[in-house]
């Protein structure tokens, strides 16, 4: 028994990247990885924009109950 590496069990060379059980060129995912990075950009980009807008909802629904609330302690004093 020895430890010597076969034909099949030698490693890729780093031009070369394995992917669905086939020896692919690195070059032929560069376009899938970019696509993959921009959709990504996108995704956090429009979670940053949803979430911005939805604490100046909330900012304004805060600003109006408490625009409301104090014109209604104004009235309540004014009516005593």
């Amino acid at each position: 028994m020895s430890n010597e590496t076969k034909g099949t069990d030698q490693l890729a060379s780093t031009r070369h990247r394995k992917g669905s059980g086939k020896l692919r060129h690195i070059w032929s995912e560069i376009p899938t990885r970019l696509q993959q990075l921009l959709d990504g950009v996108r995704h956090r980009r429009l979670r940053a924009l949803a979430r911005t807008a939805g604490y100046g909802v909330l900012r304004g629904a805060a600003s109006t109950v408490g625009a409301s609330g104090t014109a209604w302690i104004i009235w309540w004093i004014q009516q005593r």
